[in-house]
């Protein structure tokens, strides 16, 4: 992993987003990038879903999440945004968009934060990767219970759940 620092998270100011059904692929991009500025890098359905909420919307249903592929493709294609795809425990298919980190060039492809207003479940994978990694070179011989215990206290969480214990388990099979 490149460069790795540590901040702490800071959600975008929402504002008023284009109407995602009628929006321009320049309305699609700004709106979006104007997201990633400040929460990048970024699970791409945490993307859509940001921008959906500051538009209006309540839902991104199955077609609308194609829309927003299809922008952030042009997006990648225009070298506007950058993608890494992740081997996420939660993904639904290969191409699930669960799985695509979305950032702006200019931004690291990892950066450690505090879990800010996100969920555990829209943590990037090489974000928690990262994490483990410095709790591992911290304590060599740390054993798997208490790498949870370490990336749950490092995001403020109690309860190892279902889906922190899936997700947790595939960054050590990937990653390691």
């Amino acid at each position: 992993m490149s460069k790795l620092t540590h901040s702490l998270f800071t959600p975008w100011p929402e504002r008023s987003t284009a109407d995602p059904r009628r929006a321009t692929q320049a309305q699609f991009m700004h709106g979006m990038m104007e997201v990633l500025k400040f929460e990048g890098p970024m699970q791409a359905l945490s993307l859509f879903q940001t921008y959906g909420k500051a538009s209006g919307l309540l839902k991104i249903t199955a077609p609308m999440r194609r829309r927003f592929e299809h922008a952030l493709k042009k997006g990648i294609d225009a070298g506007q945004v950058l993608i890494e795809r992740e081997d996420d425990s939660e993904l639904k298919g290969e191409d699930d968009s669960v799985g695509w980190i979305m950032r702006l060039p200019d931004q690291d492809p990892v950066t450690v934060r505090d879990l800010g207003n996100r969920s555990f479940a829209e943590i990037p994978m090489s974000e928690l990767a990262a994490l483990v990694l410095e709790i591992r070179s911290q304590d060599e011989l740390i054993g798997r219970d208490g790498i949870f215990r370490a990336v749950l206290d490092h995001y403020g969480l109690q309860k190892l759940t279902a889906l922190v214990r899936r997700r947790l388990d595939k960054v050590l099979e990937v990653y390691f």
